[in-house]
C-alpha cells in the first residue's frame, strides 16, 4: 500500500464475498443508511462517490421501499446484479486532504461457482478476484435465513451449495496468503451474517436465536475462520450480524427440488413486513464502527509514515542550509544566493513537515473518537 500525496484521497478496496442474491448491494445500502446515526457528532461522514454509485444506491432503495409499500418482502424481487460494478463511497474524516476513497466491487454472485460462472466471463471472474486479493478488508455476507430454516435432512446438506461455502472458502483463502505477503498492513474479514431480523428481539423480532445463529456460522464457515491462524495470524476475524431490513419478519421458506441449481434445492424465503413498514436497519453500526477504526487507522499508519519522511527532509534541507562550507565558499554562497536558496528550502520543507503533523495529529482525533465507540453484544471477535 503506497502512499499518496497528502493533497489526495487515499483509496481502500473492500471485497465482497458471496454468492447470487445473498444480498451484497443491500448490505452497503444498509452501511450508508445507518452511517448518518453512527457518525453523528463526529467530522466523519459516510456517502456515495459519483453519479454511478448514487443513481445504484437510489434504484436499490426505490425497489426496496416499493417492496415495503406491498406488504411483503422477497429478497428475489429485487434486481440482482448482472454486471461488476464498484461501488464509490467517500469517508470524509473533515479534514481537508485526508479523505479515504472506499471501493467495493459487487459482481454476479453466480461467478463465484464454477457449475453457474458462464464460460465467456472466465476473464471477467479473473479480474474480480484480483481486486479481492487486493482488498485490506473482506466482507462475507451470510443469508442468514439459509442458515436457519433448514429442518430435514436434505436440506442441511443443500446448505454448502447454496451458500457456495467451499467456494468462497477459497477466496478467502487466497486472499490470505497475499495478506501473508503484507503483515505490515492491517487487515480485516468479516462475517456478517444478513436480513437476521426474524432471529433476534431487540429490532421488534418476536424470538431470539442469536446464540444459534452464531453456532450455525461457526459451523458452515469453520474452514473459513480456522484459515486465518494458519495463513495469516494478523487478520482480525469480526463476525457482526445485521438486520439489513429491520421491518420484516420472515413467513416460510420453500425448499423445493431444481435440477438447475447446483444443490438440486432452490431456496427461498418469504418474508412479512411490520408497520410501519420503514426500514429500521440494525448492526450495521458495528460493521461501520470496524471499517471506521480499520481504515482510518490504517490511513493514519500511511501518513504518519509520509510525516516522517517530510520532517527527515526537513531536517536534512536545514542542515544542508546551516552547513559551513569554509570562509571563502560561505562568503560566495551568500554573495550569490545560494544560502538564502537554501534556507528557504529548509523553512518550506519545514511548513510541509508541520502540515504533515497538523493532519496526522486531526486523524488521531477521530481515530480516538471512533475508538471510544463499542461494538453491539451481538458482534463477536476471533
Amino acid at each position: 500500500m503506497s502512499p499518496a500525496p497528502l493533497d489526495e484521497d487515499l483509496v481502500f478496496r473492500i471485497g465482497l464475498v458471496g454468492p447470487s442474491r445473498v444480498g451484497k448491494t443491500s448490505l452497503i445500502t444498509a452501511l450508508l443508511r445507518d452511517s448518518q446515526r453512527l457518525l453523528q457528532g463526529t467530522p466523519v461522514s459516510l456517502r456515495p462517490f459519483g453519479t454511478a454509485t448514487e443513481k445504484r444506491i437510489a434504484q436499490h432503495r426505490r425497489e426496496l421501499d416499493g417492496s415495503l409499500l406491498a406488504g411483503e418482502f422477497t429478497p428475489g424481487a429485487l434486481r440482482g446484479t448482472e454486471e461488476p460494478f464498484t461501488f464509490q463511497l467517500l469517508l470524509d474524516s473533515g479534514v481537508r486532504g485526508t479523505g479515504i476513497r472506499l471501493e467495493l466491487l459487487d459482481y454476479p454472485g453466480g461467478w463465484l461457482d464454477p457449475a453457474t460462472r458462464p464460460h465467456d466471463r472466465d476473464g471477467d471472474w479473473q479480474a474480480c478476484q484480483r481486486f479481492l486479493q487486493q482488498c485490506s478488508v473482506l466482507l462475507v455476507p451470510v443469508d442468514a435465513a439459509v442458515l436457519m430454516e433448514p429442518t430435514s435432512a436434505s436440506q442441511l446438506r443443500a446448505v454448502p451449495s447454496i451458500l457456495t461455502t467451499p467456494e468462497v472458502g477459497e477466496v478467502v483463502r487466497q486472499w490470505l496468503k497475499e495478506r501473508n505477503w503484507r503483515p505490515d498492513e492491517p487487515a480485516l474479514l468479516m462475517l456478517c451474517p444478513v436480513k437476521c431480523e426474524s432471529y433476534f428481539d431487540d429490532n421488534g423480532g418476536r424470538r431470539d436465536e442469536g446464540e444459534e445463529l452464531l453456532s450455525r456460522v461457526r459451523r458452515v464457515y469453520a474452514d473459513v475462520i480456522e484459515a486465518v491462524p494458519a495463513e495469516a495470524p494478523h487478520v482480525r476475524v469480526v463476525y457482526a450480524p445485521v438486520d439489513t431490513i429491520g421491518c420484516v419478519e420472515i413467513l416460510h421458506a420453500e425448499w423445493t427440488p431444481d435440477p438447475r441449481e447446483p444443490s438440486g434445492v432452490a431456496f427461498a424465503a418469504h418474508y412479512g413486513v411490520r408497520w410501519p413498514a420503514r426500514q429500521a436497519v440494525k448492526g450495521a453500526d458495528d460493521v461501520l464502527i470496524a471499517l471506521c477504526k480499520h481504515l482510518v487507522a490504517a490511513k493514519q499508519r500511511v501518513e504518519s509514515d509520509v510525516a516522517e519522511e517530510k520532517r527527515s527532509s526537513a531536517d536534512q534541507a536545514r542542515e544542508y542550509a546551516e552547513r559551513d562550507e569554509g570562509f571563502i565558499r560561505n562568503i560566495w554562497y551568500h554573495l550569490s544566493g545560494e544560502r538564502a536558496r537554501r534556507t528557504h528550502t529548509a523553512l518550506v520543507s519545514g511548513h510541509r513537515a508541520g502540515e504533515a503533523d497538523a493532519r496526522v495529529s486531526a486523524l488521531a482525533d477521530v481515530v480516538a473518537d471512533l475508538a471510544r465507540r463499542d461494538a453491539g453484544g451481538r458482534v463477536r471477535q476471533w
